[in-house]
């Protein structure tokens, strides 16, 4: 008789009656619960069959049990998806941030993946408003805490800013110029941003079940439930729902 080991994932709840008794006293909210490792739970996640089906084979058959991390499913998972999801922008904790002095209106171009230009692009205008020929953007809490007073900062695919006044409240800055090789020579840190009035409201459910809590550009209410993006700077997700509001579910990074 031969016997084989099983294939385990450290830290993944894979026993069915401890799963059942879960759901059945509201632990879970059933069998696609993103903290489960469950084939629902990791196809709602955006974990393909393909990144499931090659990480099984490599392992092969052991006598043994075998015990992966999520980062060994993560690593194959990431492979398969890199080429074939579109990018698009989210902002979590979204900090406002006021760019004045801009000398024209900006068009941004953001291509839907950095390889495949023949996917096409998201593209935003920025028009200034008012005597200060400011425009307003969101950019995430974590961006806004690494800004410096007087330290040029890079928009991604858009312009170079220099802060002028960082509190918790936002970030005041002044158009700086626009080409890319300036802010390469300045070692400028990239961000990414939303602009003000085109964003739509978006949670993603991490695989703990917490909610990170952010907006997305306008451009993701053309996803569909089942779309796998990477929201750049993020990670990949899933779209979950596409109302009023962005519902997604976070794969890894």
């Amino acid at each position: 008789t031969i016997h084989y080991g099983r294939l385990k994932i450290a830290g993944a709840h894979l026993s069915k009656s401890k799963i059942v008794q879960g759901i059945r006293d509201g632990s879970y909210k059933g069998w696609d619960d993103p903290r489960l490792a469950t084939f629902a739970a990791l196809r709602r996640r955006g974990i393909t069959r393909e990144a499931i089906k090659k990480m099984i084979i490599d392992v092969g058959p052991k006598t043994a049990d075998v015990v992966l991390s999520w980062e060994n499913l993560y690593s194959y998972n990431r492979k398969i998806l890199d080429s074939q999801v579109d990018r698009y922008f989210f902002v979590k904790d979204p900090i406002l941030l006021t760019v004045q002095s801009l000398p024209r209106i900006f068009e941004a171009k953001l291509p839907l993946h950095p390889d495949q230009p023949e996917r096409g692009f998201r593209e935003y205008h920025v028009k200034p408003k008012n005597e200060s020929n400011e425009a307003l953007f969101w950019i995430s809490e974590r961006d806004a805490d690494a800004m410096s007073v007087g330290k040029m900062t890079r928009m991604m695919e858009l312009f170079n800013i220099i802060p002028k006044s960082v509190t918790p409240e936002g970030i005041k800055a002044d158009f700086a110029s626009e080409p890319y090789e300036y802010a390469r020579e300045a070692k400028a840190r990239l961000i990414h941003w939303v602009e003000v009035g085109e964003e739509i409201q978006c949670n993603v459910i991490m695989p703990d079940a917490s909610v990170s809590r952010g907006i997305a550009e306008t451009a993701c209410k053309n996803l569909s439930s089942g779309n796998v993006i990477q929201f750049e700077r993020f990670g990949f997700a899933r779209i979950d729902k596409v109302n009023a509001e962005l519902s997604a579910l976070y794969a890894h990074k």
